[in-house]
């Protein structure tokens, strides 16, 4: 129930006088609603601007309902003085905490204990909720260190017109309770409250392990941009439930949105932004007092799993609570940060939630690390590295040791804010790879542990002429055995979709999969006499119960009669250093139907290519090729002239559709032959066609380059 504002003495001329003593105003309007802010605030008005994202980390006002396709960055943190003004919802969806003037009022009356700010406040929310039923607005107000400011604002507010509906009115009643402090709400995201159809009609996520590619957005995108987005190579999403210093709003996110997201088989990764390092410099952050930390990380804990329950998060699930990067130098700070977050994995775990850390590698990861192992110290059960390599690996990272949360306990946040589009949305993300615990439907987490579509080929075929490629399915073991003490084959049903020009033959089956023996399913494609020359991808999916599996693609290459290859939008090129890379190269070229000129072995050639990388996309497929380029330790005779240790070059570490620029490569180097092989041929795949086989999940991360001697500089193509 919200709270009823109770009556100050402070009237709305009063407020703008002091606001005026800061410096120059300006009068905005609003839906019946009127008030004052400093003269240097932007206005925006979403319903001419709907993609403006709402943030709460920088001075503005938002005027209407944020939008469902709003332009995010990948993340937003702290609070400063922030307005949104919205049209007032149902009574019984507003945000617990929220305080509902009197009928025919605006402005929010004084209050002397807020005014005074205890230091109950040091752990607020930092946000001011406020329902005026008189001109039917909602506002939700944040602030840093200008609580004092805000509240002027606030108390500016004047009617110009009564709303147009009282059916979605609060009480006119007159109550007698004083305003409620922000901390009062039982959640402290500066957003709305997730959607009051919530908990009770839904399926409640579960716990389960997610694997492959991953992204994480400070806004949640709408469903329509989550269902063009499965034409990605990711398949789980992080999702923000919340938290005192998180500077983005819910956006679309909804336990609707959940339910929806998740029926089509996307995978989540809670986070909750709650107080950060006290020696933390984001603007506006509210910080951990290292006297009480402990306590602190259990009290977030309690509102984490609150909302996430409201979301449909259910028990079981992992939060991540992100600490982001701070000074390692300041040993109080540290140890507030470490009992902090021993206190938010205690609080989970009592509640029956598994305990998540994101953090940067060289700060939070690593004091972790230091701590784990020992019978004094709780840690978390999972870890979200971020540690911007550009290699998507989970296993390894240089702050941390290899041992630790090495049972399927890591993600890896491996490359920063950019956008992506897929499916013609655009959205800014960041890149994450995953070994760990995520939430997930209940269909999806067991279907997604029994079986799973493993990468297809990339055949050529002329007009009228028919090619083979081959599907292959992996079951990996459920729960537990059967009776016998062996697992049972699981009924994997797949389907592939031609486009017009192709047949398949079959088109469509029901294989059982046996954990550790893998099926291969041979389909035999055609193209009519009249098909046009290009490339083909053919969608495949695999489902396991009523759960999509993965999404697969067969590329096929149609080349006009007589042709070797296909024209490619970029040169793409495919630099191996040794025999059994060179024949790995050659393969994909010719599968893909690129041209001679694409495979070299020739260092010199691949070192031009490379450096005129804002016209060419060049993969090193192989260690030899990864070494040579990134450090070129056997000293190899170059354009630059440089010796043996050091090249120019640096590589991006994602799936590339275009140039990366000069300088730049991509790394296509597995531990085996086997690896190099699948790993070459998504990467080429995606950079011609831009899909990825095996719902874009990388088989495994790229190794690292190693300053080691291996190859030739001169490798013979086939």
């Amino acid at each position: 129930m919200a709270a009823t504002a109770g009556q100050g003495t402070a009237t709305p001329a009063a407020a703008a006088q002091a606001l005026a003593a800061g410096g120059p105003v300006q009068t905005i309007g609003y839906h019946g609603y009127q008030f004052q802010v400093p003269a240097s605030w932007p206005v925006y008005r979403l319903a001419a601007d709907p993609t403006r994202c709402v943030l709460f980390n920088t001075h503005a006002v938002y005027l209407g309902t944020p939008g469902t396709k709003q332009d995010c960055p990948a993340r937003a943190y702290g609070h400063a003085g922030a307005i949104v003004v919205q049209p007032l919802g149902a009574r019984q969806n507003l945000t617990a905490g929220t305080v509902t003037l009197p009928a025919g009022t605006a402005a929010l009356p004084a209050n002397a204990a807020l005014a005074a700010r205890p230091a109950a406040l040091a752990a607020a929310s930092h946000v001011l909720r406020v329902a005026a039923p008189g001109p039917g607005v909602e506002i939700t107000a944040t602030y840093g260190g200008d609580l004092g400011q805000v509240r002027d604002i606030l108390g500016t507010g004047t009617m110009t017109a009564t709303a147009a509906s009282p059916a979605t009115s609060a009480s006119s009643a007159t109550a007698a309770a004083t305003a409620a402090s922000p901390s009062a709400s039982a959640t402290s995201s500066a957003s709305p409250s997730p959607s009051s159809s919530a908990a009770s009609s839904t399926t409640s996520l579960v716990d389960a392990h997610g694997s492959g590619l991953g992204f994480d957005a400070c806004t949640a995108p709408s469903v329509q941009a989550m269902t063009d987005w499965l034409s990605s190579p990711y398949r789980t999403i992080g999702t923000y439930l919340g938290g005192d210093n998180w500077a983005c709003s819910y956006g679309n996110f909804t336990s609707d949105w959940v339910q929806e997201v998740s029926a089509m088989g996307w995978n989540f990764i809670p986070i909750w932004v709650g107080p950060q390092a006290s020696c933390s410099t984001i603007g506006g952050a509210v910080k951990i007092n290292n006297a009480d930390a402990t306590a602190e990380g259990g009290a977030e804990a309690a509102s984490a799993v609150t909302t996430a329950a409201s979301f449909g998060y259910g028990t079981g699930t992992p939060i991540y609570f992100d600490m982001e990067g701070y000074s390692t130098s300041n040993s109080a700070c540290v140890q507030g940060v470490l009992s902090f977050l021993a206190g938010w994995t205690e609080g989970l775990h009592a509640a029956g939630y598994l305990s998540g850390v994101y953090s940067s590698a060289g700060s939070g990861i690593a004091n972790l690390a230091s701590e784990f192992g020992s019978t004094s110290y709780t840690s978390p059960d999972d870890i979200w590295i971020a540690d911007w390599t550009g290699n998507p690996v989970t296993a390894t990272d240089p702050f941390l040791p290899d041992a630790d949360w090495a049972d399927h306990q890591r993600l890896h946040q491996y490359y920063g804010g950019h956008n992506e589009t897929w499916g013609g949305t655009t959205i800014n993300i960041d890149n994450d790879s995953l070994d760990g615990d995520v939430a997930a439907s209940p269909a999806a987490a067991t279907a997604r542990a029994q079986a799973l579509a493993a990468v297809p080929d990339a055949v050529t075929v002329s007009p009228g002429g028919t090619a083979t490629v081959h599907l292959v399915l992996h079951a990996s073991p459920p729960a537990g055995p059967g009776e016998s003490g062996q697992y049972r084959s699981v009924p994997v049903r797949w389907q592939a979709s031609a486009p017009a020009g192709l047949t398949i033959t079959p088109s469509s089956g029901v294989t059982p999969v046996a954990p550790g023996r893998p099926e291969v399913v041979r389909l035999d494609v055609t193209a009519s006499a009249t098909a046009g020359s290009g490339r083909y991808d053919i969608p495949v999916t695999a489902t396991a119960g009523a759960a999509t599996l993965t999404e697969s693609y067969e590329l096929v290459s149609v080349l006009p009669a007589g042709a070797a290859s296909l024209p490619t939008a970029h040169p793409v090129v495919l630099y191996a250093a040794d025999p059994v890379s060179m024949a790995i190269a050659d393969s994909d070229a010719t599968g893909l139907g690129l041209p001679a000129s694409a495979v070299t072995g020739n260092f010199v050639q691949a070192w031009n290519d490379v450096s005129a990388g804002k016209s060419t996309t060049v993969l090193a497929v192989g260690q030899a090729a990864m070494n040579a380029l990134y450090l070129n330790p056997c000293g190899w005779t170059n354009p630059a002239g440089t010796g043996a240790g050091t090249t120019p070059f640096f590589y991006p570490g994602v799936p590339l559709t275009g140039p990366p620029g000069a300088d730049a490569f991509e790394p296509a180097d597995g531990s085996t032959a086997a690896t190099t092989a699948l790993l070459t041929t998504q990467l080429a795949h995606y950079a011609v066609a831009g899909t990825i086989p095996n719902d874009g999940g990388h088989p495994a991360g790229p190794n690292p380059p190693a300053d080691t001697c291996l190859g030739s500089p001169d490798v013979p193509v086939p």
